[in-house]
C-alpha cells in the first residue's frame, strides 16, 4: 500500500469573541505576573503602657479620670503585685487579679462591699478599711485614688482585643 497523506479536517470556526476573551485574560495574567513592586513591609507594633486600648472609655457615671488613673497605675508600681488585663507589664501574683475588678461585689477578701467609694477608701490606705491589710499605702492623694478607681471601675467597658 502506498503512502497517503492524511487527510485536512474540517477547520473548527473561531468566535471573535472567545478569541478576544482568551487575549485578554493572558494578557490580564502576564500584567499581573510581571507587576515590580514589593509588597509593603510590615508595620512594627507599638509598646506603651496599652498598646491594644489608647483612649479609654469611662465606666458611666463614675467620678475621676480613668487615663490618669492607668498612668499612675503602671507608675506606682501596681504591676509589680496586681495581673490587670490590657496592662502589658501588670502580672503581679502578690495581690489579686484586677481584671474587672468592679464586676465583683467584694473587695479586701471578701471584708468590705465593692463600690466605687470604697475602692477609693481602699486604695487611698488599705488599713483604714482593714487592718491586717497587706497592701501599702501608695502615699496617693484622694484625686489619684479616685481616678485610679476610674481607671479599674472602666474596664468591662474597655475589653481588651487579643490580636
Amino acid at each position: 500500500m502506498d503512502w497517503q497523506a492524511p487527510k485536512p479536517q474540517k477547520s473548527v470556526r473561531r468566535h471573535p469573541i472567545i478569541l478576544l476573551a482568551a487575549i485578554t485574560g493572558l494578557t490580564t495574567l502576564a500584567l499581573v505576573a510581571c507587576n515590580t513592586q514589593p509588597p509593603p513591609p510590615p508595620q512594627p507594633r507599638t509598646s506603651g503602657p496599652s498598646p491594644l486600648i489608647s483612649q479609654l472609655a469611662p465606666a458611666p457615671g463614675i467620678p475621676g479620670q480613668p487615663e490618669n488613673g492607668r498612668s499612675l497605675f503602671v507608675s506606682k508600681g501596681c504591676p509589680a503585685c496586681h495581673t490587670l488585663q490590657g496592662v502589658p507589664a501588670a502580672v503581679g501574683a502578690i495581690g489579686p487579679n484586677l481584671t474587672n475588678i468592679s464586676l465583683r461585689p467584694t473587695l479586701a477578701g471578701e471584708a468590705i462591699q465593692n463600690s466605687p467609694t470604697n475602692l477609693t477608701r481602699w486604695i487611698v490606705n488599705p488599713t483604714t478599711v482593714k487592718s491586717d491589710a497587706t497592701m501599702p499605702a501608695l502615699g496617693l492623694t484622694e484625686q489619684e485614688a479616685q481616678d485610679v478607681m476610674a481607671f479599674l471601675w472602666s474596664q468591662p467597658y474597655n475589653p481588651v482585643q487579643f490580636r
